[in-house]
């Protein structure tokens, strides 16, 4: 009980990081603009990747590490609840519930590694993988790299305290008119 409570605890700390994550990863300019999908799967691909972003952040610094593993945890008993309301009983729960866990993490970490490689085009081969299974504008994919490259050097540029409180740093995908090269709109 008195973990239980303990969780608790920590699940109301870093709820308004999470809500401002899950209201970033809603903005409707990744999916009329870049071309994500507007299902339940497009949908919790960029949730991944904005809480992934996150705990990549979180856990570089000592005092974040907590706080990263708290917010894996609040987007874990999300996953469970959201799939609950969606119809699926205790076996099929734990199975699907294992799955996106699974790429949870393993989104997290591709993510992480492809926007510290040399590589340049490593993040845009990450999203276009990972976001829009393989097939994609690759105009669309440039914009989303150029969005998540500067989310994730604001993130970098706000405390733990602040990302705590929900203070997230303000970044609008661009969308990309027909013809027109990608550039999008990194000012605050």
């Amino acid at each position: 009980m008195v973990f239980g409570l303990f969780r608790q605890k920590a699940s109301a700390r870093v709820a308004p990081l999470y809500e401002g994550l899950m209201r970033a990863s809603r903005q409707p300019a990744f999916y009329a603009g870049l071309g994500v999908a507007d299902s339940v799967e497009g949908r919790l691909e960029m949730l991944m990747l904005h809480v992934g972003l996150a705990v990549h952040r979180l856990s570089r610094e000592a005092a974040g590490r907590e706080t990263a593993r708290h917010l894996s945890e609040v987007f874990i008993d999300d996953m469970e609840r959201s799939l609950r309301e969606i119809g699926y009983d205790d076996s099929g729960l734990k199975r699907r519930l294992k799955k996106v866990v699974g790429a949870f993490y393993g989104r997290a970490e591709a993510t992480a590694a492809a926007l510290g490689s040399d590589r340049p085009a490593a993040l845009a081969d990450t999203l276009a993988r990972n976001i829009y299974g393989g097939a994609a504008d690759p105009r669309h994919v440039a914009c989303l790299a150029d969005y998540v490259r500067g989310f994730a050097r604001r993130l970098d540029d706000t405390s733990v305290d602040e990302l705590v409180a929900g203070a997230l740093p303000s970044l609008m995908p661009s969308s990309i008119p027909a013809g027109e090269p990608a550039i999008p709109d990194l000012e605050p």
